[in-house]
């Protein structure tokens, strides 16, 4: 079956093209016939961005899976559960797991610079204001169901409140403090967070392209661009050994 993939270039560039006949050489290449100056090509699965069966115009979810090969997909984010179980923690065992969560959460993007994007991203989620009471007066992450209640620092389980709101809610279950139409918009706040850190950097567009893929995944112009000149020099030092 005619696939109509958009795939992305060595040098960065996306092109869509349908592909035919294809074959299998390794778990990461295949041979197929490509529209695109017609002739067998070859493609490397992790490039093809999307692939559409030209015949149903259904979508092809995982490529992987498609050509009988292991999935490379990494798995999506799902809403967290947690036991309810009151635990004994003390305020330093508290802080402690909190500090833990909080530098795992960031630490998936690798730069820092990512990492700033996606935490302006996630406050912008909630209005960069407490979604408890709408002040913008100091607001920062909390646990959405609480420590106490086995809560974690997790995508999924954050929710952005001022420090007045966060003393009200303390270690009270959710559903104890917010009605539930405000707990129907939290969740389907909480379900759009986990998008915001279903993410895994694509280190070969960041060295041959840095800014324009820095902008990509949500950083500024200015920021990519400053984050882009502090990085040639070892991206460059990266390719020259590479090409040894």
């Amino acid at each position: 079956m005619p696939l109509r993939i958009r795939y992305r270039s060595n040098d960065d560039h996306v092109t869509e093209r349908v592909i035919s006949n294809e074959t299998v050489e390794a778990r990461y290449i295949i041979h197929a016939h490509c529209d695109l100056g017609g002739g067998k090509r070859t493609f490397m699965l992790s490039r093809i961005e999307s692939a559409i069966d030209v015949d149903t115009g259904e979508e092809i979810p995982d490529v992987w899976l498609h050509y009988g090969l292991p999935s490379q997909k990494p798995p999506s984010l799902q809403l967290p559960v947690f036991s309810g179980e009151p635990r004994k923690l003390t305020a330093e065992e508290a802080r402690l797991q909190r500090r833990i969560d909080e530098q795992a959460l960031f630490r998936r993007f690798k730069l820092e610079v990512i990492a700033t994007a996606k935490r302006r991203r996630l406050f912008g989620l909630f209005g960069n204001q407490c979604f408890l009471c709408g002040t913008m007066e100091g607001p920062h992450m909390e646990h959405h169901v609480p420590q106490y209640l086995g809560g974690r620092l997790v995508p999924g389980n954050i929710i952005v409140l001022c420090p007045r709101c966060t003393a009200l809610k303390a270690d009270s279950h959710p559903r104890d403090i917010f009605p539930a139409q405000k707990l129907d918009r939290l969740h389907s706040l909480l379900k759009k967070e986990l998008q915001i850190f279903d993410f895994r950097i694509n280190w070969g567009r960041l060295y041959t392209r840095p800014k324009d893929y820095l902008m990509s995944v949500g950083v500024s112009e200015a920021e990519a661009e400053a984050a882009a000149q502090s990085l040639t020099p070892s991206i460059s030092m990266k390719l020259s050994v590479t090409a040894e």
